[in-house]
């Protein structure tokens, strides 16, 4: 008997996993400071992402998979295309703003594999991108800010340097209590917990995460603590539908960011030209930092859609505000 309730759990574990999604997923999501009324700090973002559906690992990837450590797992391949955008406090000011945040622009690729199960998800990554002129912030702002009527950015001049940036990541949900609920609910408290190495960023956080709403299992891992793109469509593999409310906090400990200590010729210049020391223009990180997230998520067999609203403390320390916000959509379609 003792030898059957070993295999007990892998088998449930299994059974979960058999009758998840096989569609791909293909998803758009915008974030946004305008929610709140500014535009300043990280301001804009769009991401366009396709996922695979369940995929077996490949010998290269085995040890990547849940799986591997003989958990039942789906697992994906997913693609995505970036854009971040960061502009200072007031982007009507034709000069550089000394203890002000720095424009800068990201334009970036993600290669993600992403292994799923009921009680855990984990993705690692891999990103490409690159700062300044080349990632084409400039001119997206013009191009929105014309459509919407909003104030003409100024001082693109000035933003961080072109710059080729990689890093590589693993995120890790895990759950740590699930509990029924009212009406064929269930909620849920989960540990999110996140390692990034590269010359964009490089960081440590961790956090807790709580949800509530039906077939949790099936969605582990799509609800990020993240202020820049907060929910991944691509991890509800598990589900053939369903619906949470979820909110977060997380603390983090930032070793680098380009964005924010990247290099400026178009402000060295500036300086010059008025007998000016740069260095006055320049920003210090703030290595401790901490970011909360809230929203809603419904999905079906065919598509589905996801408000949220973040807010994070500044990422340097001369930074005008205590606090910086920006709310998203995310928008998926399974197939």
């Amino acid at each position: 008997m003792k030898s059957n309730h070993i295999y007990i759990l892998p088998l449930l574990l299994a059974s979960a996993a058999s009758v998840a999604s096989d569609k791909s997923t293909v998803s758009f999501s915008i974030d946004n400071d305008g929610i709140f009324g500014v535009d300043q700090d990280y301001t804009n973002g769009l991401f366009l992402s396709y996922a695979t559906g369940s995929i077996t690992p490949y010998r290269l990837f085995e040890p990547l998979s849940l799986s591997f450590w003989g958990a039942a797992s789906l697992d994906k391949f997913e693609f995505v295309l970036g854009h971040k955008m960061y502009t200072p406090s007031d982007i009507e000011a034709t000069a550089p703003l000394a203890n002000d945040r720095p424009y800068a622009g990201f334009l970036h690729t993600e290669f993600n594999y992403i292994s799923l199960n009921p009680q855990q998800a984990q993705r690692f990554n891999l990103t490409l991108g690159t700062t300044g002129e080349s990632s084409l912030a400039d001119q997206a702002q013009d191009i929105v800010h014309g459509i919407t009527g909003s104030d003409e950015p100024q001082g693109w001049a000035y933003q961080i340097d072109d710059k080729f940036v990689a890093s590589i990541g693993y995120l890790s949900h895990f759950n740590l209590w699930r509990q029924r609920s009212i009406a064929n609910t269930d909620w849920e408290i989960s540990n999110v917990s996140e390692l990034n190495a590269g010359n964009f960023r490089s960081d440590v956080s961790t956090g807790l995460m709580f949800r509530w709403g039906a077939d949790l299992g099936g969605s582990m891992g799509a609800a990020n603590i993240d202020n820049e793109n907060p929910f991944r469509a691509s991890m509800l593999a598990g589900s053939q539908g369903g619906w949470f409310v979820f909110a977060g906090i997380e603390a983090r400990y930032r070793f680098n960011d380009i964005t924010i200590e990247g290099e400026r010729s178009g402000v060295n210049k500036y300086a010059i030209s008025q007998s000016e020391d740069p260095n006055i223009y320049n920003v210090n990180l703030d290595k401790t930092q901490a970011s909360a997230v809230a929203g809603f998520a419904w999905y079906n067999q065919s598509f589905g859609a996801t408000l949220s609203a973040t807010a994070k403390t500044p990422d340097y320390k001369e930074a005008p505000e205590s606090i910086y916000g920006t709310g998203a959509l995310a928008l998926y379609a399974f197939f």
